[in-house]
């Protein structure tokens, strides 16, 4: 077997289909077939299920995709690493982010990090962050960045290693018309009987804010929620025009804040915070240019921290 069939096998195998790998890899699909055909005959197993129009992957496929993806990883570090060393980093990133560093963060660190390095360009992935966790854990991200540790099975638990990016403060807000807003001020009691804007399951920020709460003596169920969304710029959206009042991270609701269409409640005697992870699979290589990029978004996130609690 060689590398390139390797390449084509994962291709097949994340799309599920000979024809979208085919489309992906700029390849016929003739010859998409004959490099899978070539590289099970090499292994002795069938690696997909030929299933009329769909196909299945095998046990011996989900045996191979994470060792191939490990091969794969490393041989392309060898090149991305010496590029380094010639100062001339290149390639495309692919990084996954929740709603906070996928809409603000990544996008700011992507853009100075071109300017330092033309060669490199970048595809995001942006989900929420029991997705991005999942997409690590299953090899289809080589990183993300997320907004909380969700809970797993101890063994993918162990598997996941989770960095520190940065923190923020979890801030209460609504928009600059509602009534609650004239007050400035709410205790912990006023919670059940406001209007309430919530992500869905799987968001970093409705995990860290439901746990805090339910420690202050109001769990998620005595809360008045009257939307859910699945992105934080849907909540946004739905808290600036009145629907209810929400919790979002202050460096997301910053700006808003200071052009007059959110206003933020006090809430008497708490303060929350959440903190961002950088999410990787131990088994899984960093390439030395999106190393790079990671102290680099660090800078960032630093700088954006500083500059918001500067205001």
């Amino acid at each position: 077997m060689d590398v390139h069939q390797l390449r084509v096998f994962c291709s097949v195998y994340r799309n599920r289909s000979f024809s979208k790998a085919s489309r992906e890899l700029f390849l016929s699909q003739p010859t998409i077939s004959d490099h899978i055909k070539t590289l099970e005959e090499a292994l002795g197993s069938r690696l997909f299920d030929r299933l009329g129009r769909s196909i299945a992957p095998t046990k011996e496929s989900l045996m191979l995709y994470p060792r191939a993806i490990e091969i794969i990883e490393k041989l392309d570090t060898i090149t991305s690493d010496i590029k380094l060393v010639r100062a001339e980093p290149s390639g495309e990133l692919l990084v996954g982010a929740s709603s906070l560093p996928g809409s603000l963060l990544i996008p700011r660190a992507a853009a100075s990090f071109k300017l330092l390095y033309p060669a490199v360009s970048f595809r995001l992935v942006a989900r929420d962050s029991g997705a991005i966790t999942n997409m690590v854990m299953d090899h289809e991200l080589p990183v993300g960045i997320v907004g909380a540790i969700m809970e797993r099975p101890a063994m993918e638990r162990r598997a996941l290693e989770f960095s520190c990016l940065t923190d923020d403060d979890l801030i209460l807000v609504c928009a600059d018309r509602m009534r609650h807003a004239e007050k400035g001020t709410i205790s912990l009691g006023d919670l059940p009987g406001l209007p309430f804007v919530a992500r869905h399951d799987g968001s970093g920020t409705k995990k860290t804010v439901e746990e805090y709460f339910t420690n202050k003596g109001v769990p998620a169920d005595r809360l008045n929620v009257v939307a859910s969304f699945s992105s934080a710029d849907s909540m946004a959206e739905a808290i600036r025009s009145g629907l209810g009042a929400g919790v979002l991270p202050r460096l997301y609701a910053a700006r808003e804040i200071e052009t007059g269409s959110l206003r933020e409640i006090k809430m008497a005697g708490l303060k929350m915070r959440q903190n961002f992870y950088i999410v990787t699979h131990r088994k899984r290589t960093i390439s030395g240019v999106l190393r790079l990029f990671l102290d680099h978004l660090k800078t960032v996130a630093s700088g954006l921290k500083d500059a918001c609690l500067k205001k």
